[in-house]
């Protein structure tokens, strides 16, 4: 339960052209409680990013329609955004694309190749915005002492 109330509180963008991808994704992160916004492309996103006042991930496919590719919206948002982090997927061995990116965000960004599994999605999302999660945890335990 307090997984549930933890990750309510996080908002995560996500963007892929693929409709039945981005449902599938989208369904697993709000069953684990996450909130999740989506678009179809890297401008729907970055449209999205400019909008929300707090979003604390953003995961977008590398291949996008359009002039915005995964790897230019992440950069962008990047450097809009100093707390974001990032999650770039693909299904077309393009971490190559991206590692220049990963590169100079370690801690902050992360590659997913597709097809993942539901557990492998849920545990790099855990993985990036986990850094505020044990206080958290810490003072729910005390809370129900009576501390």
């Amino acid at each position: 339960m307090e997984q549930i109330a933890w990750n309510a509180a996080k908002t995560i963008v996500l963007v892929d052209d693929e409709d039945l991808v981005r449902r599938l994704v989208l369904r697993l992160l709000e069953r684990e409680g996450y909130r999740v916004i989506e678009a179809a492309t890297g401008e729907e996103g970055l449209e999205i990013l400019s909008d929300c006042e707090k979003v604390d991930l953003l995961l977008t496919d590398v291949t996008l329609p359009g002039g915005l590719n995964g790897v230019e919206l992440g950069r962008r948002a990047l450097e809009e955004r100093s707390d974001l982090k990032l999650i770039c997927m693909s299904g077309s061995g393009e971490e190559d694309i991206v590692s220049d990116l990963l590169a100079r965000t370690v801690g902050k960004a992360a590659f997913l190749s597709k097809p993942f599994s539901p557990g492998d999605l849920v545990k790099t999302v855990r993985d990036l915005l986990d850094t505020a999660r044990e206080p958290q945890r810490v003072a729910s335990y005390f809370e129900g002492q009576g501390i």
